[in-house]
């Protein structure tokens, strides 16, 4: 058995090398929300030494808010923007003579494209309008994965390591104090819900079935470290390897 593990880096944190032995995929931030020519550069590289799988990051063009705030944005520029920070991790991948695999969406765009058709399509759009054979990945049980599928995109369902759910399998909003799991006890039991039995517990109690194809953890926190080496760990005892497809 195998489970994909990915982490959300090159956004100007401290650890980016530290946590790639502990994961299988790298969601690199391409200039949205953060991250400039140098970082992706650094990234690809330490990426191509451990050999993680490659993906793009792409946000909202929004660096003062992190790409956490919704932007009412014209949909042809934002597709233009999309695309070009695709094409740049792109052609930075290039260079290093390794393929870029993927497109996961960051932050506010995440969140809204997941149940949005029309920012969905923007976001499909903007991968299409580059010919790339990517990967699409998002929430699992979204609308997004529904749309990709229908603009011809393969998709990666995602579940979340860190972070709490709605009853409808949406997250809990990072705005809410509740929205990260912190303790190891939650952090495991959430691991053994999505890997072993293919479901999240909710907020309130409720089981919701999701296709796991890859785990989350976010690389913005003083914990990511700890949490990859324990999600690393405990889903290596249940006998999982940690790697892609």
């Amino acid at each position: 058995m195998h489970l994909d593990i990915n982490v959300d880096i090159g956004e100007g944190f401290p650890f980016d090398e530290s946590l790639l032995p502990w994961v299988s995929s790298a969601s690199i931030a391409c200039g949205g929300h953060a991250g400039n020519r140098t970082t992706m550069e650094e990234t690809v590289r330490l990426c191509v030494k451990h050999r993680i799988r490659i993906g793009a990051h792409p946000s909202f063009p929004d660096r003062a808010n992190f790409g956490r705030q919704p932007m009412a944005m014209d949909a042809t520029e934002l597709q233009l923007s999309l695309a070009q920070q695709i094409g740049h991790l792109e052609q930075i991948c290039r260079s290093h003579q390794v393929a870029l695999h993927y497109v996961k969406p960051h932050g506010a765009l995440y969140n809204l494209a997941a149940f949005d058709d029309e920012l969905a399509g923007v976001l499909c759009r903007a991968i299409i309008a580059g010919k790339r054979p990517l990967t699409l990945m998002g929430l699992s049980g979204s609308r997004l994965l529904t749309e990709a599928q229908r603009f011809g995109l393969p998709t990666l369902a995602e579940a979340f390591i860190d972070r709490r759910y709605q009853d409808d399998g949406t997250l809990v909003s990072r705005h809410q104090d509740n929205a990260i799991l912190t303790e190891p006890t939650e952090i495991v039991t959430q691991l053994e819900h999505l890997a072993v039995k293919g479901q999240v517990q909710s907020q309130s109690g409720r089981l919701i079935p999701l296709r796991v194809d890859s785990l989350c953890l976010h690389g913005d926190d003083p914990e990511a470290l700890n949490r990859a080496m324990l999600a690393h760990q405990y889903l290596t005892d249940l006998g999982f390897s940690i790697a892609c497809d």
